[in-house]
């Protein structure tokens, strides 16, 4: 990964854009909109559908995508790890006397390894259920100043510590992520071979002490600022919802209730060739 991709995490933080000026209580509705949408329906289809909804925040939010090569790298990764674990199963969990999807369109098999309809789809939407939390998240995390977030989960009444966890983790990822490039340079001025496997082996015990030490550290200082002795509820800048605001909690509002009538009131939105085992 390139080390730009990541020391420049945040770059897009003070760039111009309506979705950037939106109240960070917004931002957090949008998050959990487009997480709790996805858990109702089983059809990686409708999820899709809910998936191209979010295309619009992304093309109007003036983002520059350079910086967020990185971390949407490690999103793809991970979700197709979790589509290859769900789509390759065994024959003995898929053709059971007690399994009522028995009869699949067999695509391979090889050994103990089998792979299905059923599970294609499966891994689909479980897979796909996971993008849309986790891209809108990075959206928001990119668009949003740490402190801005935490004040609006201030707002919404989220306690201290837990505003405080989600701040630190927000800064703590480059701090770590910098000391990381920082012993790799200093493997390669002390000559360190380039193999990947021993520089990798020689990396994980320094970033380990080194973030304890981080973590100790951020501690003190907390403690010496008398971290909870306050309730942190006054702000000098006051949170008020624009138009902008209020007519993305509208649209949210009408995306959220139509899905419900969608899956619960018309049936729409299982996925055709089975339901989780």
């Amino acid at each position: 990964m390139p080390r730009s991709n990541v020391m420049n995490f945040l770059a897009n933080v003070g760039r111009r854009s309506w979705f950037h000026r939106i109240d960070p209580r917004t931002k957090i509705a949008v998050i959990l909109v487009f997480s709790v949408i996805p858990l109702l329906f089983t059809d990686w289809r409708y999820i899709l559908v809910y998936l191209l909804l979010t295309m619009p925040l992304w093309l109007t939010s003036n983002l520059d995508f350079r910086p967020m090569a990185g971390p949407l790298s490690a999103v793809g990764i991970f979700l197709t790890i979790i589509f290859l674990l769900n789509a390759v199963r065994g024959p003995s969990e898929l053709t059971g006397e007690v399994d009522p999807f028995a009869t699949y369109s067999w695509f391979y098999q090889l050994g103990p390894i089998v792979v299905t309809s059923h599970t294609v789809t499966r891994g689909l939407f479980l897979a796909m259920r996971l993008v849309a939390p986790m891209t809108i998240g990075l959206l928001v995390i990119s668009t949003t100043d740490p402190t801005y977030l935490a004040k609006g989960l201030r707002k919404l009444g989220m306690p201290v510590a837990a505003v405080f966890m989600v701040l630190a983790g927000l800064r703590f990822i480059p701090i770590v992520t910098e000391q990381l490039f920082n012993i790799l340079d200093a493997q390669t001025v002390r000559g360190l071979s380039s193999s990947r496997i021993q520089r990798t082996r020689l990396l994980v015990l320094p970033l380990f002490i080194t973030s304890l030490r981080r973590t100790r550290t951020m501690g003190l200082a907390a403690e010496s600022k008398g971290f909870g002795s306050r309730t942190w509820n006054e702000f000098y800048e006051e949170f008020k919802l624009g138009w902008a605001d209020k007519a993305m909690l509208l649209l949210l509002a009408v995306v959220f209730f139509g899905s419900l009538y969608v899956r619960f009131v018309l049936g729409y939105g299982t996925a055709p060739v089975g339901w989780l085992k």
